[in-house]
């Protein structure tokens, strides 16, 4: 961009400096046409902005830490897919809203939901259109985590933990397939599947395309998890795996019982806006929740070690 600022190209240039370091070190070095993609939209984005260093910054923090890219690409590559993090027709934005149509990898759901060092709360989604939560970031934000707080704490997590997290999300789908199964055939053919603000139904569907809705947006996320934890993916995979399913379950929860009380002819919103906390509290708690565990457990070794050395 001609209008960037030379202390701006010194960031950029810095950052795939990094980026190319680190996919050395994955041993696996990202080709010159996906580095030119990669460049092309930094140069995109920041051809809308003053061109200075701080608005360098701001662009590539959405790009996320160059480490953590770099085992994105992996990743991509480790799964089979043709696409990249950066580029391809599979990743962009249309009026300015960003869509990533890849297959899903558990390194790129991790990156996007966990990411401490980037200070953006909403980041592209790791599949589909639009924004998700970056729950590193709001944690950094309500100080309950430090920036500097990514994988690592969860790799010193106690395994049973890690692995115990997946509980939570099967939790949420039992108690769901328990009302599901006990309360969904007295409904009738036609049940309500959207409301406003207050609490009115707005948008109707049959009662069997409703059940296949919430068992989408319940199941599918679960079976992820699973299938993420079997496969023995980093520790802070499996437990946003987990996160991911706790959240979207607590949805799918929500619109099940907003549809039963509609149904009956009741208005109740704050069953719907229950789920939305939901879904940002609770797998924000799981994941602080995991991560404060693991720096403890860092902290009392790091304690140790130091201890033995005295002596």
């Amino acid at each position: 961009m001609s209008g960037r600022s030379p202390a701006a190209q010194a960031v950029v240039d810095g950052y795939f400096a990094a980026l190319a370091a680190a996919a050395e070190r994955s041993g696996a070095p990202i080709g010159p046409d996906e580095v030119a993609e990669l460049r092309a939209h930094v140069a995109e984005r920041l051809a809308s902005t003053a061109g200075t260093a701080q608005d360098a910054e701001r662009v590539l923090a959405e790009l996320g830490d160059p480490a953590r890219l770099a085992r994105e690409f992996a990743a991509a590559r480790e799964d089979g897919g043709e696409g990249s993090p950066g580029g391809g027709s599979l990743v962009g934005r249309v009026l300015g809203m960003p869509y990533d149509l890849r297959n899903p990898s558990s390194d790129r759901y991790a990156t996007r939901m966990w990411d401490p060092s980037n200070p953006h709360v909403l980041v592209p989604k790791a599949l589909g259109v639009g924004w998700t939560v970056n729950f590193g970031a709001l944690a950094v934000a309500l100080h309950l985590v430090r920036p500097d707080d990514e994988d690592a704490p969860f790799a010193s997590a106690p395994p049973g933990v890690v692995t115990g997290t997946l509980a939570a999300p099967i939790a949420v789908v039992v108690v769901l397939g328990a009302l599901v199964a006990t309360r969904w055939r007295t409904l009738p053919a036609t049940v309500p599947t959207h409301w406003d603000a207050v609490g009115h139904a707005n948008g109707y569907s049959s009662r069997g395309a409703a059940l296949v809705l919430v068992g989408l947006i319940a199941v599918v996320p679960l079976l992820f998890a699973i299938g993420v934890h079997l496969r023995r993916r980093s520790a802070v995979n499996r437990v946003v795996a987990s996160a991911l399913s706790l959240g979207l379950g607590t949805v799918a929860l929500a619109i099940a019982v907003q549809t039963l009380v509609s149904a009956g002819g009741g208005t109740r919103p704050w069953i719907t806006w229950l789920g939305i906390v939901g879904f940002v509290v609770l797998p924000l708690a799981l994941l602080v929740g995991v991560s404060r565990l693991g720096r403890a457990a860092e902290q009392r070794r790091d304690l140790s070690s130091s201890k033995g050395q005295s002596w």
